[in-house]
């Protein structure tokens, strides 16, 4: 039950069951979705979401489960996962949706743990069709599974993917198959959709004439009694081979040729023409594909044109002032705004620069970039894999790219990091927003693999900046190398610019000493840096040991002099990154120690534990695993005691 909302919203209270919109009438659905819309608004103001995906598909949800059954036959599969939210409400979790990002509530993603509804865990796009095929297909030649159907719900964006055309060309190859693929055209990803593919989708969309008199003969042969819905059916295969030849209304053709049996474009807000579309595919025993036009965002600020505002909407000032700051000094400008400030720069000194992204221009502050350098700022749709190879291309051709992808995006490209680029020695700049945790996207989102699954190619550099001013530098010093570099900062704030080191000029492969220390170094990574002098006047003012600190700067190549020599003089290094341990910045320094013959006892890697991590602020994240700044001072200050319990501080116990 929803409690404290019941009043306002009281169908959606009262819905115990999704089984139970099956037998609503279209009228009562109808203001059933205008309560969830209303329901999400509210709620996403307060705890911060994305809100635009969710209120498209409120419709689309509520037909999907009026007319399959997908606890008990069925299987559903939401592409990217931020369309779920009507999905959460009406699958009984209406009541803990105040609790949705929060540090243990519901995930923004789909997610099995919260439900039997929710078939994957899912947060990146072009994957459904996939997953679902896999569905059809162990279903496919059984009696019993006859009429199960495997669902995927896929955006336009998404489409976009290499891996949806992959799964789109494979699953039209079987004729038996029951495989249904929705496509929610909203010409949106995140920013607006790009490409041929979406303008194919546009000139679908505007060909409504068809449709129209179609839907005008549908309503006149279902007067006739005992045979309107039979002659229905013939004039639906009628129609969609009628496509075939005229082009100028060639809907579908694109999909029949794949293979799928096309139906559309329909009112994606229209609830009975929705249910009308599933109940006339739901006898076919073949792929089909169901196109319905949406509004990304709609009964939200409808008037306003910015329709990348609702994609995400952040947390309510109440709850993002809960949340705890990572090191004392934090509270500066974020890393994306700081990135997107140096682009701009390069790109008004260095012809060479320009700089691309996979349908991320509002989530890495390439907006404002693209509308300057419209020619040298490109967006190349959700297809991170095309973005890395139109850089390699470049590169080669005497540009220097600037690659902008967060870290958990890059991953679906390491094929061409691999051979496009690294193989090539092609000097492409990889700039990762979201490196390390991300707070509360939570673990489909987390960039903590990145340092691991680059560190490996040969030829790449790897960087971090310990703040935005370093940031700008390392991003001018990758201009100048001549292989592949990659530079990861985090989500968020960095420290405050009167607060930040001194930045002075550096060399690749160049660490920086940032405080003198004979009792232990701490060896940071990126924005741990800061964490690291905190931890050091903490063990300071509490036993008087004096630690070192080292900005690392580099993962690849380590400034190996540096080390060395810690290791030599040190008792104890401990290395900090926000990325896990396995393979990671901590791993690359113990094989450093290691083929060395250095003493790699000596050394302590703090990271990130080998699990997947929920989502909540990133406090709380670092906190749940032991690499806050708390957590860290114990962990030193007990290594520090162990080594020399001499100089423990002596406890002075009252006598009685």
């Amino acid at each position: 039950m929803i409690r404290d909302f019941d009043a306002r919203y009281p169908l959606l209270a009262a819905l115990e069951a999704p089984d139970l919109l099956a037998g609503m009438t279209s009228e009562t659905l109808r203001t059933l979705g205008g309560e969830i819309r209303g329901f999400i608004i509210e709620s996403v103001a307060h705890t911060g979401g994305h809100l635009g995906a969710g209120l498209g598909v409120v419709e689309l949800t509520l037909a999907l489960f009026a007319e399959f059954r997908f606890n008990t036959r069925d299987k559903l599969v939401w592409d990217v996962g931020h369309q779920c939210y009507p999905h959460k409400l009406i699958t009984g979790r209406a009541g803990e949706f105040r609790s949705m990002r929060q540090w243990g509530g519901l995930s923004g993603f789909p997610d099995p743990g919260e439900s039997t509804y929710d078939t994957v865990k899912t947060g990146h796009g072009g994957t459904s069709i996939s997953t679902a095929m896999g569905f059809a297909l162990a279903w496919r030649g059984q009696q019993a599974d006859a009429e199960r159907k495997a669902v995927a719900v896929i955006g336009d964006g998404s489409l976009q993917e290499g891996n949806a055309f992959e799964a789109l060309n494979h699953g039209g190859s079987f004729k038996d198959l029951n495989l249904v693929v929705v496509l929610n055209d909203n010409n949106m990803s995140i920013s607006p959709s790009v490409g041929a593919m979406s303008d194919y989708l546009s000139r679908v969309r505007s060909s409504t004439w068809l449709n129209e008199r179609l839907r005008t003969i549908q309503r006149a042969i279902k007067r006739i009694p005992g045979i309107g819905d039979n002659i229905e059916d013939v004039l639906q295969r009628w129609y969609h081979s009628l496509q075939g030849i005229i082009p100028q209304h060639a809907l579908g053709i694109v999909f029949e040729e794949l293979g799928f049996f096309y139906y559309g474009p329909i009112d994606g807000h229209d609830v009975d023409a929705l249910r009308h579309a599933f109940r006339s595919t739901h006898w076919m025993r073949r792929p089909v594909l169901i196109h319905v036009v949406t509004k990304k965002g709609l009964g939200y600020k409808d008037d306003v044109p910015d329709t990348t505002c609702y994609h995400a909407a952040p947390p309510s000032k109440v709850v993002s002032a809960a949340a705890a700051s990572e090191f004392p000094e934090q509270g500066g400008p974020s890393f994306t705004s700081a990135f997107a400030e140096q682009v701009t720069s390069m790109l008004e000194r260095d012809p060479r620069i320009v700089v691309l992204t996979a349908a991320m221009l509002e989530g890495t502050g390439l907006t404002s970039v693209q509308q300057r350098f419209p020619e040298r700022c490109i967006d190349v749709g959700m297809a991170e894999q095309h973005a890395v190879g139109l850089a390699s291309g470049l590169a080669l051709a005497g540009y220097r790219p600037i690659c902008a992808i967060y870290s958990t995006f890059l991953q679906r490209a390491f094929d061409q990091l691999f051979q496009e680029v690294a193989l090539q020695r092609a000097p492409v700049i990889f700039c990762l927003d979201r490196g390390g945790l991300v707070g509360n996207d939570g673990a489909t989102h987390h960039g903590v693999f990145d340092i691991a699954y680059l560190r490996c190619l040969p030829g790449f550099t790897l960087m971090a900046p310990r703040d935005t001013g370093e940031l700008a530098q390392m991003m001018d010093l990758a201009a100048t190398c001549e292989g592949p570099v990659a530079i990861r900062f985090p989500r968020g704030a960095s420290a405050r610019p009167q607060a930040q080191l001194e930045s002075r000029p550096f060399a690749v492969g160049e660490a920086e000493l940032v405080a003198e220390g004979t009792d232990g170094c701490l060896l940071a990574y990126g924005p741990m840096t800061y964490v690291a002098l905190e931890v050091r006047r903490r063990i300071e003012a509490a036993t008087g040991r004096m630690l070192c600190v080292v900005n690392a700067r580099f993962a690849k190549p380590l400034d190996e002099r540096l080390i060395a020599a810690e290791l030599e003089r040190q008792p104890v290094i401990f290395t900090l990154e926000d990325h896990v341990v396995a393979g990671g910045f901590g791993a690359a320094v113990a094989e450093f120690a290691i083929g060395r013959r250095l003493d790699a006892g000596r050394l302590e890697i703090l990271g990130l534990p080998d699990i997947f991590i929920d989502h909540g602020e990133r406090a709380q994240q670092f906190a749940s695993v032991g690499l806050d700044v708390d957590a860290i001072t114990e962990k030193v200050r007990a290594r520090l005691d162990a080594l020399e319990p001499a100089r423990r501080p002596v406890r002075l116990v009252k006598s009685t």
